[in-house]
């Protein structure tokens, strides 16, 4: 974008202001630094970093993952402290990898059927104040829940991060009516397959205005792994991952298999795609999220499967599959002022690619 160096416009003002004695080339349409790298992008697709909607940023090796697949922002669905840290360190410059944009800690109910369950357990009143005291402290954007939280406790919850203005997602309910989330102001159900099952009540969820996260290629990964026999040697990319994260991956994943078998969980994953479709019937309200790094799913290695999943599976245009990774969890975020677009004064966040997506969406994989 070729700009009038004659009428200096007020960002530019502020950024030389920034370089303040740093040697700066005047031309009759261009304003640079004397020591700027320049990249020829000639024949290249240059638009907006990806953002991973729904990932567990919880290991430093992720943060070249995501950065080397174009994802330059991430949406953490279970903080911590650490994340709190990784966070500033990586506004600050000090550590490498997208921008972090995080939930607080995963929230629940008693619910025998998770394994090893590590989420933080409500039982009473308190336990609600306290999470929003932690979730608000360390800067956490959203509170997340699963859905076995007791209804009395779960609406005491809601109501209590309304008058916070701590906005709800995650697993939706299990013991409630689910309009009762949406009329409460619950913003997003994570995976399609935390969508209730009748169509007239998910057209209630998006007509609300709640948003979705399908993560639709981790809702594969049961059917793939438990009953047919998938093998995460066999990923490509997987010998990338260090040593560690394979044999944790490995042992993870067999837990996972013996307790759906255990549970005898056939899923008809049809009608978890026809929950999903229904959603998008009524509502362009979507983000693209992979879920990693459960067992199966590489951190940004990922996000071009997913965007083809919802190109193949749900039947979105290429154009509004990348909007998911894009423009919509900006706007969901809040900060649709800085990313998602390239636009005159936002966030020089961007990647180079080698083809056009819009001609095919697997040409997200050509990072220059």
């Amino acid at each position: 974008v070729k700009e009038n160096a004659k009428e200096t416009s007020a960002n530019e003002k502020i950024g030389r202001a920034a370089f303040a004695g740093t040697p700066v080339i005047e031309g009759p349409d261009r304003v640079f630094l004397a020591d700027a790298q320049v990249i020829d992008c000639t024949g290249c697709v240059v638009m907006p970093g990806l953002i991973d909607s729904h990932v567990h940023y919880d290991e430093s090796y992720m943060g070249d993952f995501f950065l080397a697949s174009g994802v330059t922002s991430v949406r953490n669905m279970r903080g911590f402290d650490g994340h709190a840290v990784w966070r500033d360190e990586i506004l600050s410059g000090k550590r490498r990898g997208p921008y972090l944009y995080s939930s607080g800690p995963v929230y629940d109910g008693e619910d025998p059927t998770i394994p090893d369950n590590t989420n933080v357990i409500i039982r009473t009143e308190e336990d609600v104040e306290e999470a929003i005291r932690y979730t608000k402290g360390l800067g956490f954007l959203w509170m997340k829940t699963y859905p076995s939280i007791e209804p009395a406790l779960y609406q005491y919850l809601m109501s209590r991060c309304r008058e916070e203005k701590l906005p709800m997602c995650g697993h939706m309910t299990k013991r409630m009516d689910h309009k009762i989330l949406a009329d409460q102001g619950y913003v997003c159900c994570e995976h399609t397959s935390s969508l209730p099952s009748d169509p007239e009540v998910i057209a209630y969820l998006a007509e609300c205005g709640m948003w979705f996260c399908p993560t639709h290629v981790v809702c594969e990964t049961l059917p793939d792994y438990v009953w047919n026999g998938k093998q995460l040697k066999d990923l490509p990319h997987y010998e990338d991952l260090p040593s560690c994260v394979r044999e944790k991956w490995e042992a993870e994943n067999e837990v996972i298999i013996q307790n759906y078998r255990k549970l005898n969980v056939h899923p008809d994953f049809q009608t978890i795609i026809d929950r999903g479709t229904a959603f998008l019937k009524h509502s362009d309200r979507v983000m693209a999220g992979t879920d990693c790094p459960y067992p199966g799913i590489i951190p940004g290695i990922a996000m071009p499967e997913e965007l083809e999943k919802l190109v193949k599976v749900y039947d979105m245009t290429v154009y509004d599959a990348l909007r998911a990774a894009t423009v919509n969890p900006a706007e969901h975020i809040g900060i649709a002022g800085e990313k998602g677009r390239i636009l005159q004064g936002m966030d020089a966040d961007v990647i180079v690619l080698d083809g056009n997506p819009l001609e095919a969406i697997g040409n997200i994989r050509k990072i220059r």
